[in-house]
């Protein structure tokens, strides 16, 4: 696909990455990911599931757009040992659940 989209700074396009409509637009994104993400979670507790939360802000390489973002695990002392796994150093060894990933898969599937 050919593009004519010069590589100046584009002012339409920076105006709509900053638009009112592009951040409705991430943060029901992130409530997708966070929909997913509290499905694929383990509940033993629930507790992560939960945790999860969403946000938007200004960012990209040059802060010139809206991003969203999902946060999991706060609030809860096992949310990094849980996504990342863990060793204790004697003899725990926990494999880690990757759930993250799995909801950046799923996201790039829609």
């Amino acid at each position: 696909m050919e593009n004519d989209i010069p590589a100046y700074p584009n002012h339409a396009v920076l105006g709509i990455m900053k638009s009112a409509q592009m951040r409705s637009l991430m943060f029901e994104r992130a409530e997708i990911a966070q929909a997913i993400y509290t499905d694929v979670v383990a509940k033993r507790t629930g507790r992560l599931a939960r945790s999860a939360r969403v946000e938007t802000f200004i960012g990209g390489k040059n802060n010139d757009r809206w991003c969203g973002r999902l946060i999991v695990g706060e609030g809860t002392q096992y949310g990094l040992a849980h996504e990342f796994g863990y060793d204790d150093g004697d003899e725990g060894i926990g494999a880690a659940y990757q759930d993250l990933n799995e909801v950046l898969n799923m996201l790039g599937t829609l």
